[in-house]
């Protein structure tokens, strides 16, 4: 019985080959089926798997699409700024955050609800449109004591954002300073505009602190002003006796700038939560078209 059947299995290949037209078409039906899927021929053996198509974009430059936050006067309001130097040196001149954080956003429309007697379903009144405020919460590592600085310029940033032109100085009176968000693109966060609420920072027990120096300027008293008296004896030029004088001359303090060095100690790990609402001046609102808001036009005015 087993002779039988080999001999059958042998007969069975002898006409499969001879069908030479048969065979090939099978092979290429097969080879094609592979090649769509991305097999190789075989399925695991003796070609090389071809690559999948890539599904993304790739930009023809990089840049930078970390969230951050800038201040637009900077330089008047904390150009002067030991602590807040290290922000200088961006480009945007202001804070970032070094990791991907969360990023809260939620737009709402408000419609009244108006109920009608004998009815089974309400009619509803719009009222406005808004978006509301954001929640940007990320994580803030510190490695090195450039990232030290930079986690002290960032506490620093948000605490005088926070606070209004009052006292002394220049602008008494105003409120905080606007800022600008961006991130991730043009046509998710580019230049809007938004006001700091409110700001949180976690000095957590169970992480190291590292020590950071920050130098700071600061004036030294050389010579201190005053005045002083002088009393003496003057002879006339033409002769005579001499006539007696006291004089009082006053001398300004002479002073120097010099720097000096605190150590800070930071945390080498923290959560930075910051949230902002949008806001816009009534000039920028009464431009806004809604054609051009679906078109993306108005994405670098800072509306979103």
């Amino acid at each position: 019985m087993i002779s039988n059947f080999l001999n059958q299995g042998a007969n069975f290949a002898k006409k499969a080959v001879g069908k030479a037209g048969a065979v090939t078409g099978i092979a290429q039906a097969v080879g094609n089926r592979l090649a769509a899927a991305g097999l190789p021929l075989g399925g695991i053996f003796g070609r090389t798997e071809s690559a999948l198509p890539q599904q993304f974009a790739t930009p023809a430059e990089q840049t930078d699409w970390a969230v951050s936050l800038s201040c637009p006067q900077y330089d008047n309001l904390m150009g002067d700024s030991e602590i807040l130097k290290v922000l200088g040196n961006n480009t945007f001149k202001g804070i970032r955050w070094p990791t991907t954080p969360s990023v809260f956003v939620s737009h709402s429309a408000s419609y009244d609800s108006r109920a009608v007697i004998h009815n089974n379903y309400p009619y509803y009144a719009y009222q406005n449109s808004q978006v509301d405020s954001m929640v940007i919460n990320g994580s803030f590592p510190v490695m090195t004591a450039e990232d030290g600085r930079h986690w002290l310029a960032t506490i620093h940033f948000l605490r005088t954002v926070t606070k209004m032109y009052y006292g002394q100085g220049t602008n008494v009176g105003n409120p905080p300073p606007i800022c600008k968000l961006n991130g991730y693109g043009n046509y998710v966060f580019q230049n809007v505009p938004v006001i700091i609420t409110n700001f949180t920072v976690d000095l957590r027990a169970d992480v190291d602190y590292i020590g950071v120096s920050v130098e700071d300027t600061q004036t030294q008293n050389l010579i201190p002003g005053g005045t002083m008296q002088i009393e003496g004896m003057s002879t006339p030029v033409s002769g005579g006796s001499n006539l007696s004088f006291n004089e009082t001359k006053t001398y300004s303090p002479v002073n120097q700038q010099v720097k000096v060095g605190s150590i800070n100690y930071v945390p080498t790990d923290s959560m930075v939560t910051v949230n902002c609402t949008p806001i816009y001046s009534r000039k920028n609102i009464s431009k806004f078209n809604l054609k051009s808001f679906a078109a993306g036009d108005l994405a670098s005015k800072g509306f979103i």
